[in-house]
């Protein structure tokens, strides 16, 4: 699983608005940062005395400017007082996650945890550059990349991680395939693409975001186990990949796929259980054409 920005078709458009480039302005306050990070962690709606005690500020007149700027849109005043509106929301999720920080790493540690690629154990996971990396020395295969909040990365337990990582990967991948993008929410388009994954062998499924320019490359077994036909089937023969990460399963490899004819593209993905091995075979627009089970 990969993540990449492509340059945009029009390069002429903008990726961030006037309104979003403004709304990043608003925030570049401390008073203001101040203000919004008291309304999130508040149980209910604070009075503007209440408000103005949480925060470091002893102006009254400079305080009650920086609240009027984030009245604008980010926080609103209601009978009971002061919350955040959505778009405050959103901007404290933003600062809790960390993401605009830069660095944050987290060395590679071995985990108990199988490569789906040659079956070794143990693997490792690491983080760095934003995102987390799951790697098999045996093989020096990179079984997952993808990104991750460097916030929850310094908080999180090595377990918790890798639980976390795992999950968070595979609902984004969830997203993608029902066509939102999981980054901006604009229409996803998903397609088998030979060879664009780091592999030549790789039979990836490509999604490219029409809005935030975002490119997925995900494994096509990872993409199946999403949708309900094929999900329930392997519940059904004891694999569940809430509980088990899903770079273990050989299936989720990129190079996993066989082409079974090139005109049109059709590949066929075999899926070994317990009960026995079955056959998934997708088309060039990842719609399933015959599942043998």
């Amino acid at each position: 699983m990969t993540r990449q920005n492509s340059g945009r078709s029009d390069p002429d458009a903008d990726t961030i608005s006037e309104a979003g480039r403004e709304s990043f302005g608003t925030l570049a306050n401390a008073t203001r940062l101040e203000i919004l990070d008291a309304l999130a962690t508040a149980d209910s709606p604070l009075s503007y005395a209440n408000l103005f005690e949480r925060s470091s500020a002893d102006d009254r007149g400079r305080f009650n400017y920086h609240l009027r700027q984030l009245r604008d849109g980010h926080v609103r005043k209601t009978d009971q007082g002061y919350e955040l509106a959505q778009s405050g929301v959103w901007a404290t999720n933003i600062l809790t996650a960390s993401v605009l920080q830069q660095g944050g790493e987290r060395p590679f540690r071995e985990i108990d945890s199988t490569c789906g690629n040659c079956g070794s154990s143990p693997v490792e996971i690491g983080y760095r550059g934003g995102e987390g990396i799951v790697r098999c020395r045996e093989c020096d295969r990179q079984l997952t990349r993808f990104d991750f909040p460097p916030g929850a990365v310094r908080n999180l337990s090595l377990e918790d991680f890798v639980e976390a990582f795992a999950q968070r990967t595979r609902r984004y991948v969830g997203l993608a395939d029902a066509g939102v993008c999981p980054f901006c929410s604009h229409r996803m388009t998903s397609v088998l693409r030979p060879g664009s994954a780091t592999r030549s062998d790789s039979l990836p499924v490509a999604f490219d975001c029409s809005g935030c320019s975002a490119e997925l490359r995900a494994p096509l077994g990872l993409v199946l186990s999403n949708r309900p036909r094929i999900s329930a089937t392997l519940f059904e023969r004891g694999i569940d990949l809430d509980e088990t990460p899903f770079w273990e399963r050989g299936w989720c490899t990129f190079s996993a796929p066989r082409v079974s004819r090139t005109d049109p593209l059709l590949v066929a993905l075999e899926m070994p259980t317990d009960d026995g091995d079955w056959t998934v075979v997708a088309d060039e627009n990842v719609d399933i054409r015959e599942l043998d089970c």
